[in-house]
């Protein structure tokens, strides 16, 4: 299939970089809502069909800008690394480095739920975003928290503590901001102190 622009092969893969690395940008700058495909293609140097061409949907590009922004979050996936630290503090420093890092890129963690179902439905994709979390290093931490050893209940473990930090997040970022009273309703407490509540409650019993 001849590409829209009826360039050669040979720039294929510099040109679909530099879309993702102009989509990339623009998500930094201006968060997911503002970005059009038609703005990727102006900060790419390029035009609307070749983006199309080289990424199908504006779904299917934002998921792919989503996996390489978290591959910046190394300095929240190197805790779970270091064994020196007992399990719990690093599954607490891990959340606490994670959700600030998603805080510099509004919206992106309900980009992250909204890519779920391609995760989700594609074994492939399941196992690069497994891999890409560090899910199997948050599930030996649980493990060694706990003692509990069997995997499908170490990942509900994993789900409902990532839901419960996380979600709150997503919903306040999602209120309209000239709403105030709203804004007041739904005031998160301090990072730190949300992270060490929940701890405290869900681990109790394993003091």
């Amino acid at each position: 299939m001849a590409k829209p622009d009826g360039k050669t092969d040979s720039t294929d893969k510099d040109t679909k970089q530099n879309i993702l690395d102009a989509t990339v940008d623009l998500i930094r700058e201006e968060g997911f809502r503002c970005i059009t495909l038609r703005s990727i293609a102006a900060r790419a140097e390029t035009n609307l069909a070749l983006v199309n061409y080289y990424y199908g949907s504006k779904e299917k590009l934002f998921g792919d800008a989503v996996k390489q922004l978290m591959a910046t979050f190394d300095d929240a996936f190197k805790v779970l690394e270091d064994t020196s630290l007992p399990p719990k503090e690093r599954l607490k420093l891990f959340f606490k480095r994670y959700i600030v890092n998603l805080g510099r890129y509004p919206g992106m963690a309900r980009q992250m739920l909204d890519q779920r179902h391609h995760i989700m439905g594609s074994h492939d994709e399941y196992a690069k975003y497994s891999k890409l979390m560090r899910i199997e290093r948050i599930l030996d931490a649980l493990g060694e928290i706990t003692g509990e050893q069997d995997r499908d209940k170490l990942m509900m473990m994993n789900m409902q503590i990532y839901g419960a930090i996380v979600f709150p997040v997503i919903m306040v970022s999602s209120l309209p901001k000239e709403r105030e009273d709203l804004q007041q309703i739904f005031r998160l407490a301090p990072l730190e102190e949300q992270i060490d509540g929940l701890f405290e409650l869900y681990f109790h019993k394993y003091h």
